[in-house]
């Protein structure tokens, strides 16, 4: 009889070879079935996939075809329309009957997750930028945080950097130190969205060995999201999402009906997912560096060290948990512009949160660069809000160019950066905390080549725009 699960996974731990036993033992770490999230025409039609303990699977699609939507779905980052998603860790437990909070403790420890963004905290060091994430989720012993880490930065070949600027690394450097952090606690499932995009072929293998080595040496279970053929093949097995449908290699793509709620205008959307908007961003700790904690990495070199040890000040956990924002509509200006609006909510009921707009700025991805456009809040959103109930902040943006990066024929890849100062009170005792948040999404051009959008294949009209799942 072989070792037990129990077993089986320390011996992975240890062994730096592909080991056989877990799926000899038949072990199941996520079940997924039937998923589904569309985004007005475009999206997840129909994915179900099954990952074993040890087995590295590998997910292909063309830009837009919606894989990121399908990790963010299975990292509960992004609640599907319809379908299950279960976790076999300890037992057995349905992902989206979990509370926020819960989701983002899974995501603490046994669900591990590496973002196609650059997502590190130009301000802090490498060491500080594995260590953060789990001192802002109130984890204690600085000295073996630091042990944790340094043992991290080790094994992707990064010891040498662990004091230098993370504004400072390569763009290879950045991706390992992002591997490191996302296995840093030991992960049964390691879900990577892209995690070698905009890199040259050396450093992108060279990413893709640590991921595979150390995925392996811990005996965690991995699936990849991926547009490169031949890092795919080198996984255990390998799936297509085309169309909405994630399928097996040469099986016939079957989209499935899609499915709407006419509005009263008679125009078909897709629902509004209500809980979407209450991602706690400080719950996570690769979106709280990410988002939440990269307004504070504006500030003085020198007050860095502050904001990891002053975690649990009352201000900074408003900030950071206390928030939900969401991009949830953009919409034409007449024939020269866009207007955006974000949905803003005070989850903390016994909590008074005030909020100020600060700054909105517009990238658009030309080439392998974001490149900046002016953006205004419209005049509605430039006081203080009380969010005694969930407010809105609207901005406006004019300036777009005519050249740009097409990851979606015929649309901009756009990203919205928003500061906001945040406070207990309207005349607070204490200065208030900046956060950031960033939103992506594919914006049709206001004068849009129409053989482009045709290659897309759009059922009825081309969305006005694509959101993206959070990072």
């Amino acid at each position: 009889m072989g070792p037990s699960p129990r077993r089986c996974r320390r011996w992975c731990w240890w062994v730096p070879i592909r080991c056989g036993w877990c799926r000899a033992m038949g072990e199941c770490v996520l079940e997924a079935s039937g998923l589904r999230r569309r985004y007005d025409t475009v999206g997840v039609l129909d994915a179900s996939i099954n990952v074993a303990a040890c087995e590295s699977v590998a997910v292909l699609g063309r830009s837009g075809s919606g894989k990121s939507t399908l990790v963010a779905m299975l990292a509960g980052l992004c609640r599907p329309q319809s379908g299950t998603v279960t976790l076999h860790i300890d037992q057995p437990c349905d992902l989206w009957s979990l509370t926020t909070a819960e989701r983002c403790r899974l995501r603490r420890g046994p669900i591990g997750f590496v973002s196609q963004f650059t997502s590190l905290l130009p301000a802090f060091t490498t060491l500080e930028n594995l260590m953060l994430p789990a001192q802002l989720a109130g984890k204690d012993g600085q000295l073996d945080l630091q042990a944790m880490a340094l043992d991290g930065l080790k094994a992707v070949g990064l010891e040498h950097r662990r004091d230098t600027l993370a504004s400072q690394l390569s763009g290879g450097e950045q991706r390992r130190a992002i591997v490191a952090r996302g296995l840093m606690a030991r992960p049964r499932l390691l879900l990577a969205d892209e995690p070698t995009s905009n890199l040259d072929e050396a450093s992108e293998e060279d990413v893709f060995r640590c991921i595979q080595q150390l995925c392996t040496s811990a005996g965690t279970a991995l699936v990849m999201v991926t547009h490169n053929q031949e890092l795919a093949k080198r996984c255990d097995r390998m799936l297509i999402l085309d169309q909405g449908v994630l399928r097996e290699p040469g099986s016939a793509c079957v989209p499935a009906p899609a499915r709407a709620t006419k509005h009263p205008d008679g125009v078909h959307k897709d629902v509004a997912d209500p809980q979407r908007r209450r991602l706690l961003l400080g719950g996570f700790t690769v979106a709280m560096a990410l988002t939440g904690a990269t307004g504070l990495a504006t500030r003085a070199l020198e007050q860095r060290k502050e904001v990891a040890h002053q975690a649990g000040n009352q201000i900074q956990r408003l900030a950071f948990s206390g928030l939900s924002a969401e991009l949830t509509s953009v919409e034409r200006m007449g024939s020269n512009g866009y207007r955006g609006t974000i949905a803003v909510e005070n989850l903390d009921a016994l909590q008074s949160l005030y909020l100020l707009p600060l700054d909105v700025q517009i990238y658009v991805q030309q080439g392998n660069r974001w490149n900046p456009f002016a953006a205004t809040w419209s005049d509605a959103s430039r006081g203080v809000v009380q969010l005694r109930q969930p407010e809105v902040l609207q901005f406006e943006l004019r300036e777009l160019p005519a050249q740009f990066t097409e990851l979606v024929p015929g649309y901009l890849h756009v990203r919205v950066d928003v500061t906001y100062a945040i406070a207990d009170g309207p005349d607070p005792e204490q200065n208030p905390v900046e956060r950031r948040d960033s939103f992506f999404v594919y914006l049709l051009p206001l004068r849009p080549d129409a053989e482009k959008l045709a290659q897309n294949n759009f059922p009825g009209d081309p969305p006005l725009f694509i959101p993206m799942p959070p990072h």
